[in-house]
């Protein structure tokens, strides 16, 4: 035994040495690179992915293959599991008895990956041997076990990954046990839809893989009644997503609607989602329940099962919702219409269920059978309607069943609340979190990307959901439906057929503003004041310090400067400064004009004050900048190093204008000197008597009575002013210094 095992182990290394050079694949030639981690394969499709929720390390289920990965999507471990020289019509598999049919070389699509943490152990489902399992150590993927003798081993030879499901539970100081739900592809008399199966601690025990509990009449497994698919050969149920929660085991499955669709082959095909919950401790199926579940938006109906998570309210939903922050909630995702289970419409809608209403549902359903109203309305499972029983049991929220008025149909659908509606991309899958009371979903989609969505029942726009990002994470390649968190919550792990990503939660550093920050409505994002930096709370320094951490739009930091404009013949210029919204500045701000220069601020009053450039340094700020230039007056905190406020600031320049309307039309206050045709910022640069014009002047003529002046030709007024100028100069000693305009040569 321990030469099998050297020998498999060192197969295993040398298949891992191999795929260790072609799992990291260069891109194409022309192919954007992603800004993600991933890991891409070639040969095999993936299927499954699952994340330990202590090491955070990535286990890979694939056609042929399960991986081992690190956190960051490295290669680590590689196994092989085909493929095989098989048969599906060999029953047994050949490799326990000899079969009449032809072998031929099979994929072994893997269908389901768990993990076993009490066994530190992962379980792997394939297509293979009529879907057998193998039990392979976490550390090294090395092959514990693979039950395969016994007819309770095969559990389908269905190759369709996506439509297998199981929950492990975990019994203290007990048996633990493993509820597995598969479609069969017609054969029920080969394999059960449902059953709980033992997990025992040594992996070749002999009872590993059997029923809980089997006896002649009874035992822990659901079949499709040979009837059902007499009357409907295509029936079966595909299983999407299963979970545990208190005492109960619940299922999200698709099956063919019996009711709606015509037994004629031919005809067109319907189908139904149902909600299945089972007792953890009902050996014998008694609790067996299941109810059609759906969603609704404006009209029209949702009722094909696409994806679901189990999760807990943040803070703020649990409050719309009425209930306890510990309580279950299941996020689902649903196509539009009843019609094409492979391919369905891209119309799908994001919904929210509460554990709660499920279980209220369900409790009044069997409380009306032991009433003994109504019927069991099973009729896939019973082929017949049989009616329920009146009986005096007391049936609370922990009912667990009884030998009659079961397995039990609900008549009405469990319609849950629609959140958000996406007709473009198709959500294929979904996962969510409650980060600081805010609850957050993620959805990935047909075309390969991860929408972020906010959920808040209450927001003021009174949309229920908002997407506030659309991420790419293999651009025009469907997301399938394990999309797992890491166990710090800071990444998502979505997979297409041919790669894994690894996106971040969040991308709060690609905001460069506090507006584009806080507008994003991420809630994991702030913006870090000292820091300019929009970020998580607890990535910024002294967070929890008044004003240090902006969450709201409204607190983002203001600057306002007086003077705002100055001309370019000024320096050093004394400005004061006003800031909102900013914390403690005691450390010092210097104030910044761009990279021009910088100089040292003084605060006092609350107000900060600090002077404009030098002469020399207003030069490179304003050459060839034409009549201004605008530029930002920041706040640099001596603390950090960081620019944190901002404000625009003017230098303008009034003497590239060379006329006079050009000159006092503009926004800032520039004088024309008449005579000698120069425009100036200083009034004093034109000589009295020569006398200027500035814009309230033009104003004042525009407006004026109409007077002598305004009726003369300018020439004339020239002539006249000039004449009148120097007659003075000659007649009077007094007025020899008068500057008249030039003697015409």
């Amino acid at each position: 035994m321990w030469l099998l095992r050297l020998k498999h182990h060192l197969s295993v290394n040398i298949w891992t040495l191999l795929l260790l050079g072609s799992a990291w694949l260069p891109l194409a030639e022309g192919t954007p690179k992603s800004p993600f981690r991933t890991f891409s394969v070639t040969d095999w499709s993936l299927t499954h992915l699952v994340v330990h929720n202590k090491t955070g390390e990535v286990y890979v289920g694939a056609v042929n293959r399960i991986y081992k990965l690190s956190n960051n999507l490295t290669l680590l471990r590689a196994h092989v599991t085909g493929p095989v020289d098989d048969n599906e019509k060999c029953y047994p598999p050949p490799s326990v008895q000899s079969c009449p049919h032809g072998l031929v070389t099979t994929n072994n699509v893997n269908k389901l990956l768990l993990v076993d943490y009490s066994g530190n152990r992962l379980i792997a489902c394939g297509s293979a041997s009529q879907g057998i399992c193998q039990f392979l150590r976490l550390d090294d993927l090395f092959k514990l076990g693979e039950p395969h003798h016994r007819k309770e081993h095969y559990l389908s030879s269905v190759n369709e990954s996506g439509t297998m499901s199981g929950v492990i539970i975990e019994v203290l100081n007990g048996q633990n046990k493993l509820f597995i739900g598969t479609p069969i592809d017609g054969k029920s008399e080969y394999f059960p839809t449902l059953s709980s199966r033992k997990l025992m601690t040594n992996e070749e025990n002999a009872e590993m893989f059997g029923f809980v509990y089997q006896d002649e009449f009874v035992s822990s497994q659901l079949k499709i009644p040979s009837d059902t698919l007499s009357k409907f050969p295509t029936f079966d149920i595909y299983y999407i997503y299963s979970f545990s929660s208190e005492q109960f085991v619940y299922y999200l499955t698709l099956q063919l609607d019996t009711q709606l669709t015509s037994p004629d082959s031919t005809g067109e095909q319907f189908f139904t989602s149902k909600i299945v919950r089972l007792c953890v401790d009902d050996p014998k199926f008694y609790s067996y329940v299941e109810f059609p579940i759906g969603c609704m938006r404006d009209g029209v109906e949702y009722r094909l099962i696409q994806d679901a998570y189990l999760s807990k309210p943040g803070k703020v939903l649990a409050k719309q919702l009425g209930i306890s922050e510990q309580e279950d909630i299941l996020f689902t995702v649903f196509s539009q219409g009843q019609k094409n289970r492979v391919k369905p419409p891209k119309e799908s809608v994001l919904c929210l269920f509460t554990l709660k209403k499920i279980k209220d549902k369900i409790k009044e359903r069997i409380q009306s059978c032991y009433r003994g109203e109504g019927k069991l309305s099973l009729p896939w499972l019973l082929n017949k309607e049989l009616g329920c029983i009146n009986s005096p049991l007391q049936i609370d929220d922990y009912f667990c069943g009884q030998d009659f008025n079961q397995p039990l149909g609900g008549t009405v659908t469990i319609e849950g609340t629609a959140l958000f509606v996406d007709k473009e991309d198709g959500m294929t899958s979904v996962a969510a979190y409650d980060y600081r009371g805010h609850t957050v979903v993620f959805t990935g989609t047909r075309s390969g990307r991860i929408k972020k969505i906010l959920v808040d029942l209450s927001s003021p726009s009174g949309r229920p959901a908002l997407q506030y990002e659309n991420v790419v994470a293999h651009e025009g390649s469907s997301i399938l439906r394990d999309l797992v968190l890491s166990p710090d919550r800071q990444h998502i792990y979505a997979m297409t057929e041919k790669q894994v990503t690894r996106v971040p939660v969040e991308s709060c550093e690609q905001y460069k503003s506090c507006a584009l920050c806080l507008g994003s409505k991420d809630p994991h994002c702030g913006w870090c004041v000292l820091h300019n930096v929009c970020s998580r709370k607890d990535r910024c320094e002294r967070a929890d310090e008044p004003q240090r951490f902006a969450s709201d739009l409204r607190q983002c930091v203001q600057l306002t400067v007086q003077p705002k404009n100055i001309s370019v013949t000024m320096s050093e210029v004394s400005l004061v400064l006003q800031a909102w919204n900013v914390p403690d500045l005691s450390a010092g701000v210097n104030c910044s004009f761009e990279d021009f220069t910088e100089s040292e601020s003084r605060i006092e009053d609350g107000r900060i004050y600090c002077s404009s450039p030098s002469a020399k340094d207003v030069i490179p700020i304003t050459r060839g900048r034409g009549d201004k230039r605008v530029v930002k007056l920041y706040l640099k905190s001596k603390e950090t190093g960081k620019k944190f406020a901002a404000v625009d600031f003017i230098f303008y320049n009034c003497s590239v204008h060379q006329s006079c309307l050009s000159c006092v039309n503009g926004s800032f206050p520039c004088h024309w000197c008449k005579y000698r045709h120069i425009c100036t910022h200083n009034a004093a640069d034109c000589s009295f008597q020569e006398g200027r014009v500035n814009m309230s002047e033009v104003r004042s003529r525009k407006t004026a009575a109409p007077g002598v002046s305004s009726h003369l030709p300018s020439a004339l007024l020239w002539f006249l002013t000039w004449t009148v100028c120097w007659l003075a100069r000659e007649r009077s000693v007094e007025l020899q210094s008068l500057l008249c305009p030039p003697k015409p040569s």
